[in-house]
């Protein structure tokens, strides 16, 4: 088979993928309480049993996994008591989003390796942000990167504001992470003051990490309809 005709059979493939989720759940569906768009490269939608590419701007629901592949970068944007928080998912992270009114749901959002970068509007649900394997994040500001690389620990940049990391098994190992800076969150063993983020690491953290401008945003959802 030629190279198009492969080319054309992998895109039947994932359409119909898609159309199979869609059919799947469509006569359960729930409230959305957010959106995905995908910005570049390759990510996939889990929910229940069923999983799908996702080439388009996708609404999501409370329990969906996401999962980006290498090269990949997508936009989350919640709604509900959540409106206007965003989230920038970068390459190779799997997460999942929550409602907050699951009450057998820790947080709205449980990151369960990769990295993510959240800008979050105050809400009043007494609920933290976001959970990993190692830590709970509990928000006193609005703009942080949270990094799981391995399952014991947890790394954080605050952006802006201030963020406050807590170990899951022992509530006395916390830090708080200002502007600038870098912390992390090991099991077991008691967090070291953050330290400052310097030139060379920061400014290609924000690189990685940058929200799409308008133009950029208008031009992925342009792409996919």
């Amino acid at each position: 088979m030629s190279a198009s005709g492969r080319g054309r059979v992998g895109m039947v493939r994932t359409v119909l993928l898609a159309l199979g989720l869609l059919l799947t759940l469509g006569a359960a569906a729930q409230a959305a309480i957010g959106e995905l768009v995908v910005l570049k490269g390759e990510v996939s939608l889990v929910r229940g049993r069923t999983k799908a590419r996702v080439m388009e701007k996708f609404e999501l629901e409370d329990g969906d996994r996401v999962v980006t592949a290498k090269g990949a970068k997508a936009l989350i944007r919640l709604s509900g008591e959540m409106q206007g928080t965003e989230a920038i998912i970068t390459e190779a992270t799997d997460f999942q989003v929550n409602a907050l009114l699951n009450a057998r749901k820790a947080s709205p959002i449980d990151l369960i390796f990769g990295a993510i970068r959240s800008r979050v509007v105050k809400y009043a649900d007494p609920k933290p942000f976001m959970n990993t394997p190692a830590a709970v994040i509990g928000i006193k500001g609005t703009d942080f990167i949270t990094y799981v690389k391995k399952p014991k620990a947890t790394e954080f940049i605050g952006v802006e504001g201030l963020i406050r990391g807590t170990s899951r098994t022992n509530a006395d190992h916390n830090i708080d992470i200002g502007k600038r800076q870098w912390g992390e969150i090991k099991e077991g063993v008691a967090p070291l003051p953050p330290i400052h983020v310097p030139d060379e690491l920061w400014e290609p953290a924000m690189i990685e990490f940058a929200f799409p401008t308008p133009e950029e945003l208008e031009a992925a959802e342009r792409r996919v309809r």
